[in-house]
């Protein structure tokens, strides 16, 4: 192995010049990839290239690594720069699917991963076996989308009305309406305890046979942040304290922020934070907000973790948790529901029971809404609470305990700021010079393929 060659591609930055809309930050945006997983894509990549540029053969990128080569061929100036560091220029040679290049593409990639595990190991799956970050996830598709079953679901339970009424009307005229309200009551709560148990079961199952490699398992904090808040504000609020604790930007007395020394940046997040205080200048944290959620640095976070929790609730291992939640909620509806047709028929009082179905109907909406959503809002984050976390050495890593702990560990000067906000707008979206000016007045007093050429 050239380890000269190798060390001076390593060192090679893809977002130099910082910016923006950068090479890393473009590649997250635009492939509703993890940071994590955005920034092991480049390192594979520059590990593909070093390959091409020290073969005399030719060698094949994985699906992903063929992603950033696009990428970066478009970001013309780096790539020039790129292929001066490798010696030669790299040519993107694309398959046009002939018959008669299979073999030599299927040769090609032979020699790659021979290549490979020569200079650097085994290859990572989840880069070079899969072809999109979420396959990783070993999910396959569902045949109908939860809202196709959900029509067929409301269909099914018309279709049944009339055979539930049949069947029931014999034992229904020989409950009364108290004793029947109390059962269905105690009937419902158990199947939603039950359901509630089976869930978390089934989703922690689902999760423990996802790869070894996939991204699932190498979150950053902050994207875990998201995932248990649901709120942009809270990751936002973790990069601007990290900055107020290390003095980069100071709390005036009439709660204003001033970037108080324009320090090195350890991270892109806190980049774009100095960036937009060096256009506002002294600002309420709402005004400083409501820029920063829309930097693509931050909007990448809900960006990939909604895509994810969106792929999750079409794979058939949901769809199928899904169906039997369905099942099970929908029959307690109908049992409510034939009792009222009964007492309907029967001239009997039917008042308290019609209350009960309703009430019945509005819980399992919001069970099943509310079971879309789980995955990401507790699966996953005790996850990484109970197994992954304590596997790591994260004492001192703030972000890891702004996860764990929240608004917490802030710093003092900010808490009031950050809880106004979150208090009177979760996203900063809407505020304005108003938001901020009632921030500063009252918070203090309210607020706790390729081949060499």
């Amino acid at each position: 192995m050239n380890q000269e060659l190798w060390n001076n591609i390593e060192a090679f930055d893809l977002d130099d010049p910082p910016a923006e809309y950068g090479f890393s930050t473009r590649l997250a945006h635009e492939n509703f990839w993890t940071r994590e997983f955005t920034k092991q894509a480049i390192v594979e990549y520059k590990k593909f290239m070093y390959l091409a540029a020290t073969s005399d053969f030719m060698v094949s990128p994985s699906a992903i690594v063929d992603t950033v080569w696009h990428q970066h061929l478009i970001f013309t100036q780096s790539y020039q720069d790129f292929c001066k560091v490798l010696g030669k220029h790299i040519q993107h040679v694309p398959s046009t699917h002939n018959r008669e290049e299979v073999e030599k593409f299927k040769q090609a990639k032979e020699r790659t991963t021979n290549y490979y595990e020569r200079d650097f190991g085994k290859q990572p799956k989840d880069i070079w076996e899969f072809n999109d970050m979420f396959e990783s996830l070993n999910l396959g598709k569902a045949k109908y989308k939860l809202r196709t079953f959900i029509l067929f679901g409301i269909l099914g339970f018309v279709g049944l009305t009339v055979p539930a009424y049949f069947l029931l009307k014999p034992v229904y005229r020989e409950i009364q309406n108290p004793n029947f309200v109390f059962w269905f009551f105690a009937g419902a709560v158990l199947s939603l305890l039950l359901l509630e148990v089976y869930n978390k079961f089934k989703l922690k199952q689902i999760v423990s046979q996802v790869d070894e490699t996939s991204f699932v398992n190498h979150l950053h904090p902050f994207e875990l942040v998201y995932l248990k808040t649901k709120k942009l504000s809270h990751t936002v609020n973790g990069a601007v304290n990290e900055l107020i604790h290390n003095q980069t930007i100071k709390v005036n007395s009439d709660h204003t922020l001033e970037l108080n020394e324009d320090k090195p940046t350890q991270n892109m997040e806190h980049l774009h934070i100095i960036a937009a205080m060096k256009v506002s200048g002294s600002t309420h944290y709402p005004n400083l907000l409501k820029m920063l959620a829309t930097k693509p640095i931050f909007t990448n976070i809900p960006k990939s973790m909604d895509a994810f929790r969106k792929y999750f609730n079409k794979s058939k291992k949901f769809g199928a948790l899904f169906y039997t939640n369905f099942a099970v909620l929908a029959l307690l509806v109908l049992l409510g529901f034939t009792r009222i047709v009964t007492g309907v028929l029967y001239d009997k009082p039917v008042v308290i029971i019609v209350i009960v179905t309703i009430l019945s109907v509005i819980i399992t909406a919001a069970f099943l809404n509310r079971l879309t959503k789980q995955i990401t809002r507790t699966t996953i984050p005790n996850l990484y609470e109970h197994d992954i976390l304590p596997k790591r050495q994260i004492e001192n890593d703030w972000q890891w305990s702004y996860f764990l702990l929240g608004a917490a560990v802030l710093s003092t000067a900010f808490v009031p700021l950050a809880t106004y906000v979150d208090r009177n707008n979760s996203s900063g979206s809407s505020c304005g010079s108003s938001c901020g000016s009632s921030c500063g007045s009252s918070c203090g007093s309210s607020c706790g393929g390729c081949g060499g050429s």
